[in-house]
């Protein structure tokens, strides 16, 4: 790898750091058109791996939910089927979840770090292989985004895009590694009560 590929990750592993740790704004007023996002979706998407062509049908379960004073909570539930089916051997399951807060800037937030009271409190270390996330409100939708860099030196970035449409949400989910589309996944998801 040349030395201008290496200043290059750094410089963006640095921009995105220090985009994600800045000081947590103070706001009294909820972040414009986050009300509007809360809730709960449930849906159906399809992934993609783009090196192979390969797809696969998912079911999704999304939860967008306030955290702390001006932040939000997303939770978000892939079930990936087998011939269309989720009750059959191979169907597998992942939950995942994350949490913000905002940030400086009116419609930025940086990934909350997990509590762990039994735990010293450790620094993310971008460089060392820890992701960061950080998301963004704006008209199109929320969007959330982690960025590591890998083991053998290559960057990924993730993008989760959300947003409102009618009675439910679009989702579009990028991979790219090392500048290069992975996967994505695209899907639609109606608001539940």
């Amino acid at each position: 790898m040349s030395w201008r590929r290496v200043a290059e990750m750094m410089a963006i592993a640095t921009a995105f750091a220090a985009a994600a740790f800045a000081m947590p704004a103070r706001a009294a007023d909820p972040v414009p058109g986050l009300k509007e996002m809360m809730g709960v979706y449930l849906g159906r998407a399809t992934a993609k791996e783009h090196d192979t062509g390969a797809t696969e049908e998912r079911d999704i379960d999304v939860e967008v939910m306030p955290f702390e004073r001006n932040g939000f909570r997303i939770r978000w539930v892939n079930v990936t089927l087998v011939d269309g089916k989720r009750n059959v051997p191979g169907v597998k399951r992942r939950v995942s979840e994350l949490a913000f807060r905002p940030a400086k800037g009116a419609r930025h937030f940086v990934e909350a770090p997990a509590v762990n009271l039994f735990a010293e409190r450790e620094e993310a270390a971008p460089m060392g292989g820890d992701p960061v996330r950080w998301a963004v409100l704006d008209a199109a939708g929320l969007h959330v985004y982690s960025f590591v860099i890998l083991d053998d030196g290559r960057y990924e970035l993730q993008t989760y895009a959300r947003k409102r449409a009618g009675t439910g949400m679009e989702l579009r989910y990028e991979r790219i590694v090392d500048g290069k589309l992975a996967r994505s996944i695209e899907g639609r998801a109606v608001r539940i009560e």
